[in-house]
């Protein structure tokens, strides 16, 4: 073979393409997921609220409710395994690996989980629903591996950038870490999250964005911040040793449907006396705020463990979903506590370092808990924030040196 015959450099045009179309891969893809996962979540709540109803239930309907949702659970794992949502989220790496029954049996039974009251988000939910979708465009358009790969990152980073209200917390949800690596990861998640919040707006009236509301603030003495700091850690510290022994309880049962029965029953029990439990909490903190307007601190503090429980619950028996909201939730439910028995304290900067703590502590990833909630959170107080997350990363590295952070998916691009 001479010179002649030899391939020559490729031309300016080709070299354009080739540097556009990741690119243009993440703003299509990710603004795509982002349209699904608002229409799978409306559906996912309009399944809710159709399961429930708009009025207040009883004890009975509460258990009867939850049992008939871990039925259905059961039949479901009958026909595929299911997987969590960091199972999910690692799977972005391989798609062509991926067991299309098994992403649709997921798919069909986190909706299940949030449909019947699991104390859990939303989130395995649309990222099943969204991987699905994403092995469909695959097959159409991707032709190597590294495009079907770069299709599904960005597909599960806009998923997540709009749920969270986030983009920059879903890009750094794997490794936590923000890097220009991630870059591709952070503009799905900021395409997804700009298509979530134009149709949940203009479709939805607004439901579906997520925001969390403080509880109006007060001057107060800030050496008392101490109190809510410590119990956000306390019961992230709790969540963090509870979670992975009820997973191994689970996982040592004779049958795996013996493990979702015993703990749906259990789930189904607390829910039964406690109905605030139940859900991923996001609805349900403006009950913690007005818990803390009247006075009622013994109830929030029986409220935050109870929602602890549910969750750890739910995770072991197979009630898929997320855990960041619920985490939200009871480190929300901790601070509201302290303000209302301590009344030197400011409850917005209570509320704030609390949850900051937990969910730092909780969730693993004390970047992408910054992210998430110096954005989500209505008036967040910087202090405070950065004094839970500051807390919250010194625990991690004191109690769990070990484990890191959550494992997830290599970004969109990364090589």
């Amino acid at each position: 073979m001479n010179a002649a015959d030899l391939p020559g450099p490729p031309s300016r045009g080709a070299r354009f393409v080739a540097n556009v179309k990741p690119l243009a891969t993440a703003i299509l893809m990710g603004g795509f997921a982002g349209l699904i996962a608002i229409l799978t979540f409306q559906a996912m709540q309009a399944l809710q609220h159709l399961i429930w109803g708009d009025v207040a239930v009883g004890p009975a309907r509460i258990a009867l409710t939850i049992a008939a949702g871990g039925a259905l659970l059961i039949l479901l794992a009958r026909i595929a395994p299911t997987e969590s949502m960091d199972e999910l989220l690692r799977d972005t790496e391989q798609p062509w690996q991926r067991s299309r029954r098994t992403i649709t049996v997921t798919a069909l039974s986190a909706i299940v989980a949030v449909a019947f009251g699991g104390a859990v988000g939303p989130e395995a939910g649309l990222l099943a629903v969204v991987a699905q979708c994403s092995a469909i465009v695959s097959r159409l358009i991707a032709r190597d591996e590294a495009e079907a790969r770069a299709i599904s990152e960005a597909g599960a980073a806009g998923t997540l950038g709009g749920i969270y209200a986030s983009p920059p917390a879903a890009a750094a949800i794997d490794g936590d870490r923000l890097t220009p690596s991630r870059f591709a990861s952070l503009i799905a998640a900021v395409s997804g999250f700009f298509v979530f919040l134009f149709v949940a707006r203009t479709v939805f009236g607004g439901e579906g964005v997520t925001a969390v509301p403080l509880p109006e603030a007060s001057a107060g003495m800030a050496w008392l911040l101490v109190v809510p700091a410590v119990a956000g850690l306390v019961l992230g510290v709790a969540f963090r040793l509870l979670l992975p022994a009820a997973e191994r309880i689970a996982k040592a049962a004779p049958r795996p449907w013996i493990a979702t029965a015993v703990g749906t029953a259990v789930f189904a029990a607390l829910a039964a006396a406690l109905p605030l439990v139940r859900f991923s909490g996001h609805h349900e903190l403006g009950e913690v705020n007005a818990l803390h307007a009247d006075g009622e601190w013994w109830q929030l503090w029986v409220l935050a463990g109870a929602k602890l429980i549910a969750l750890v619950l739910c995770l072991a028996a197979g009630w898929r979903g997320g855990e960041i909201f619920p985490l939200i939730f009871i480190g929300a439910a901790a601070g509201a506590a302290s303000a209302a028995l301590l009344p030197a304290l400011d409850p917005a900067a209570a509320v704030m370092i609390a949850m900051a703590a937990t969910v730092t502590v909780g969730w693993r990833r004390p970047l992408a808990a910054f992210l998430l909630l110096i954005l989500v959170v209505d008036g967040a107080a910087a202090l405070p924030l950065l004094a839970g997350i500051g807390c919250g990363i010194l625990v991690n590295r004191l109690c769990f040196p070990e484990q890191g952070v959550a494992p997830a998916a290599v970004p969109a691009g990364a090589d």
